[in-house]
Order: C-alpha cells, then structure tokens, then sequence
C-alpha cells in the first residue's frame, strides 16, 4: 500500500531506509523543505497533499504526533496512523532467526538429526502449536504440568531432572517461562540435564495480557533470560532479542499525567539461545553462589 509519510525526520528516514512502507511523498511543515527530496521522496507542504495526494494514507512519521494529530484533524483529515518505528527501542536487540515465528523452523533445521536428543518443557496443546512433527528424525520427548496431547512425562518443571536419568542435547521452551513461580530454579533444573555443548532456547513473554491466572508469574526481557543462564552456571549466551512490537499507549483509567502519552519498547516476546561449554557439579549450580557481578557482565545501572 502506497502512503504518504508526514515527517522528514530521524524516523521517517528509518521507515524510508528500511523498506517498512511504500512511500510516495513526505510532508513536513519547515517550507524549506518543500520541493527538495528527503531520502528520494518529493517533500510537499500540507496544502499541496490535500490537492494531489489525498487518496493516500498518511503515516505520522516524528515524535510530535500529538501536535500533526491535531493538525491533520483540524484540515478533516482522518486517514491516518503513527509509524511503527514511533514505538521503537533502538536498543532493544531484534534476531530475526529466534523471533517469534522463525524460531522452531531455526531449531529443527539445526537439530532434527538421527542421534540427538530433544526435550520440551511445556509440550501439553494448549494453543494448537505442537512442534513434535518439526523432529521427526531426533528423538523428541515431552514435558508438562499436566497430562494430555503431545505430553510423554508429566511433573512440576522446577524440579525436573528428578524425572530423567539422560541428559538431552537441546532443551527448549515456549511461552512457558512466564507461568514458573521460580524461573530461577527451573533454569538450574534445565542446565542439570543438558549435554556439555549442548543448547537452550527459550522463548517467553516481555509484554503481554495477563493470562492463566494465578499462574502469571513473571514477564521477561532480553536480559532477564540472560541472567537466568550464566556463565556461573557453565552456559554462554549465543543469541537474544526481542520480536512483535507492540503499539502502546497510555489510557483513560491511568494517572492524569500519564494518559494518552506513547509507550515505546514494548514487545510482545522475548528469546534465549544459549550453549553449555561446561559441566558444573549439581552442587555449584546455587543461586546463593552467584553475585551481581556474576550477571551483569561488566555493565552498570545508568547513571541518567
């Protein structure tokens, strides 16, 4: 769909640069700017859209949406939406091979083979997404709470290498993470029966409606799975990011200051890929053992 950007800016040149929409024209409101070409798109004034570019949407493209808002209403224009790069955190890491939606055809490509041991925790059908069939070729066991399609051993995963006496060369979980009481210990649980080189995959919920309550523990950042698997504890991380950006916003029922203001950085899931250069005696694998330092990984808490 062919649009029209309003904002010659620092996020109308990502939405340009990155191919995210079809733009025609950008408009801006510095006169300047008028008939010049910003990224190769004709800059046009507002006047000159309403008469030779209003069948086109219009894409507000700057962090004064509020202000164009207004002004785009007051002219009876109401074809219009925030650009999705608005939302955005730069500094949110983003992996296409592990997001959302490209991470099981990742993992089978690497480890449906003859020989090679897969465990999941949390297998039950609960969505209608069984990744059984993606291993057909490795030997595929799984795990869950409770009994029913697709589960082959039923327990808590907290305490989960009480159930097998093998250990298992991948180890994954999906939208699991955020229902764990104790996702610090379930980790633990997790590195005990894995194979020395062996992977992780973790796929969890960094925003998200509260769901399967009681049991909506915790929500999860790039980081915070990170965290869960330390070097402390014989793993190295290979692969994190986050994926599904989420267009937030403030609402009526928040405080006075706060309504209607944009929320940026929210994504729907977070990812963890990690390998195991390590055995660790089961004993070291404590959390009382492990200090900030331990985690953190040379990085402090901002200072602004």
């Amino acid at each position: 769909m062919k649009v029209v950007l309003f904002g010659a800016g620092i996020i109308g040149e990502r939405c340009i640069n990155e191919g995210i929409y079809d733009v025609i024209a950008v408009i801006d409101n510095n006169q300047a700017m008028h008939g010049k070409l910003f990224c190769g798109k004709p800059v046009i004034s507002l006047n000159e859209y309403l008469k030779n570019y209003s069948a086109y949407k219009i894409i507000i493209s700057t962090y004064k949406y509020h202000e164009i808002s207004q002004q785009l209403i007051e002219n009876n224009i109401i074809n219009f939406s925030l650009a999705a790069k608005i939302y955005e955190d730069r500094n949110v890491p983003r992996d296409k091979d592990i997001a959302h939606g490209n991470w099981i055809k990742y993992l089978a490509e690497r480890f449906d083979k003859p020989g090679i041991k897969i465990l999941e925790v949390g297998s039950r059908n609960v969505t209608g997404n069984i990744f059984r069939d993606m291993f057909s070729h490795a030997a595929y066991t799984g795990f869950d709470y409770y009994k029913g399609e697709n589960v082959d051993v039923v327990g808590d995963a907290h305490e989960l290498s009480s159930y097998f006496d093998e250990k298992f060369d991948l180890i994954f979980s999906s939208s699991v993470f955020e229902h764990l009481a104790m996702p610090w210990k379930a980790a633990a649980e997790i590195i005990k029966l894995l194979k020395k080189d062996g992977y992780i995959f973790i796929e969890t919920h960094y925003s998200f409606s509260s769901h399967e309550r009681p049991w909506h523990f915790f929500q999860f950042s790039d980081n915070a799975l990170d965290v869960l698997f330390p070097e402390k504890f014989g793993m190295r991380c290979i692969k994190k990011g986050c994926s599904n950006l989420i267009a937030g916003e403030f609402s009526e029922d928040s405080s006075e200051y706060l309504q209607g203001q944009i929320v940026t950085g929210l994504y729907c899931h977070s990812e963890y890929l990690g390998q195991k250069f390590k055995d660790i005696e089961n004993s070291e694998l404590d959390w009382s053992k492990v200090s900030l330092e331990d985690v953190s990984k040379g990085t402090t808490y901002p200072k602004n």
